[in-house]
């Protein structure tokens, strides 16, 4: 297995048992009409974005259930035998958020998404430690849950914590004596779609800004 050594140069995490405030949408998106359509996802992406100062540049995103919010909006229009909103239908695919936030910035670099149940989080990863690898750029990495919806509590057995997200930006270096494998520690009521991420982003607050991947 080829194994890749990352510098993590920014990193950022985010979880709430219902729901996350204090987004700071209003700042970020000041277009009330694209700000109306935003989804959790895209807004919680927004927030981890801006807090590890990325705006440009290539993207991978992960996520297990992504836009669940529509996509239960939908399921309930076809039950009650109603049209479903054009909004929901176009927000309900898995690469919404990192959309709005290319749209938002700008952004013409590539997007990748990747979504591969609870090992979400570790496949988005290595995903990303590839596409640094091969562009020689830097990478911004995020993976989000926001799983929030009616009746949510009779079939969730997965988490504690409804909205959560993590996010790093990553650059290819050479192995070094500080290079560290992932701490394998879990963030306690995270789903386990996030848990590596989540890892990461704890040793970088820790003070170790350098990791490897194994591919």
């Amino acid at each position: 297995m080829k194994q890749i050594a990352l510098k993590i140069t920014a990193a950022s995490k985010v979880y709430a048992k219902e729901k996350l405030d204090m987004l700071d949408e209003k700042r970020l998106v000041p277009n009330m009409m694209i700000r109306r359509r935003l989804t959790r996802n895209a807004k919680v992406m927004l927030y981890l974005g801006d807090q590890c100062e990325f705006t440009t540049g290539k993207i991978v995103y992960g996520s297990c259930y992504s836009e669940l919010e529509e996509t239960a909006r939908i399921a309930n229009s076809v039950l009650n035998k109603e049209l479903p909103s054009p909004i929901s239908f176009q927000n309900s695919v898995y690469n919404t958020a990192p959309s709005y936030f290319s749209l938002i910035h700008k952004n013409k670099e590539e997007i990748l998404t990747v979504s591969s149940g609870m090992k979400t989080s570790i496949d988005t990863l290595k995903t990303a430690a590839l596409q640094a690898l091969v562009s020689g750029e830097k990478v911004f990495c995020v993976a989000i849950e926001c799983i929030n919806i009616n009746n949510i509590e009779e079939i969730n057995q997965c988490t504690e914590y409804l909205e959560a997200g993590a996010a790093i930006v990553i650059e290819v270096i050479e192995e070094t004596e500080h290079t560290k494998e992932i701490e394998k520690r879990k963030t306690h009521g995270v789903i386990n779609s996030l848990q590596e991420l989540m890892s990461v982003v704890t040793m970088f607050e820790n003070g170790s800004n350098e990791i490897l991947i194994e591919l």
